[in-house]
């Protein structure tokens, strides 16, 4: 069996939140162009303080974090030099989105300190809100592309539990669950009803293609006596129920009330989803690691 790798886990979760968060900012940007400038500043604030602590905090598994450059001459023939190398062009991209967050910020306030618009304003204004689209979804799609690099990078024949697009599935699902409840949380007060109707429906998806991904996957793992074995360590361990409760269930019974109850306190009920869902995939991703039958990580470098 594997190990806890902590490094790994807040990497990869912290980055699949970041993308997340990202991802669901364009989509609702091309929706309608209703983002509200400070909910963008935001979203964009929030997402790069997690996506440079999840790159900070993957350092710490490598033996010679000072030789990280050197992945970048395998690009050929290894997913962790592109994994590498698509999470820092995504970084790249979200430093633009920063720089573009404080001029539609500026130009807001600016417009806001007088009675009239003027043509030119109002041409300026909209085109700082295309380069907003256009760099969300650059930014959105390189996120991606290192999220499911990261995926390929366990994608291992010699480890039956992980040689199937299991973990791909996952990676992607984490990324559109937290992705979506967290742009919620930050949103609450920015949102129009339909978006956060939107973001419940994406998240409560999320959750239920989570849950059907499991059990296909749990079928898969039968197939050879590794595989039999780290299901059997996932299904016999306490972490792997308190994770299908806190994450699956649980955000489930609750996404579904939210949905169906509009006077409910809703601020309150996101919250608490998002925590429990945050809590269960985080033993989810630890279990991912602890279940690997017949491996151990080491440092690459």
């Amino acid at each position: 069996m594997g190990d806890w790798e902590w490094p790994l886990i807040l990497f990869t979760i912290l980055g699949q939140i970041a993308i997340g968060i990202i991802l669901m900012l364009w989509w609702l940007d091309r929706k309608g162009n209703h983002l509200d400038s400070q909910f963008f500043k935001q979203g964009v604030y929030v997402s790069g303080a997690l996506l440079m602590v999840a790159l900070l905090a993957s350092l710490f598994h490598l033996g010679h974090p000072e030789a990280a450059y050197r992945a970048l001459s395998h690009l050929g023939s290894s997913w962790l030099s592109r994994e590498i190398l698509l999470f820092l062009l995504t970084f790249l991209a979200w430093i633009y989105l920063f720089l573009l967050s404080r001029h539609l910020t500026g130009s807001r306030v600016l417009g806001s300190s007088t009675s009239t618009t003027t043509t030119a304003e109002t041409a300026a204004g909209g085109h700082l809100t295309g380069r907003r689209s256009l760099g969300l979804g650059i930014t959105a799609l390189l996120g991606l592309m290192g999220i499911v690099s990261s995926a390929m990078i366990y994608v291992l024949p010699r480890v039956p539990a992980w040689n199937n697009v299991g973990p791909v599935l996952f990676f992607l699902l984490t990324t559109g669950l937290l992705g979506a409840l967290c742009t919620l949380v930050l949103g609450q007060k920015s949102l129009i009803a339909t978006q956060k109707k939107f973001l419940l429906q994406f998240a409560l998806g999320c959750t239920i293609a989570g849950l059907l991904t499991f059990s296909i996957y749990a079928s898969m793992l039968s197939g050879s006596v590794e595989g039999t074995a780290s299901l059997n360590f996932l299904l016999n361990s306490p972490l792997f129920w308190i994770r299908a409760l806190l994450g699956w269930l649980t955000p489930l019974l609750l996404l579904v009330s939210i949905l169906k109850n509009p006077q409910a306190d809703k601020a309150t009920l996101i919250l608490t989803v998002t925590l429990l869902a945050s809590l269960g995939e985080v033993l989810g991703r630890a279990l991912f690691y602890l279940s690997a039958t017949g491996i151990q990580i080491t440092a690459l470098f």
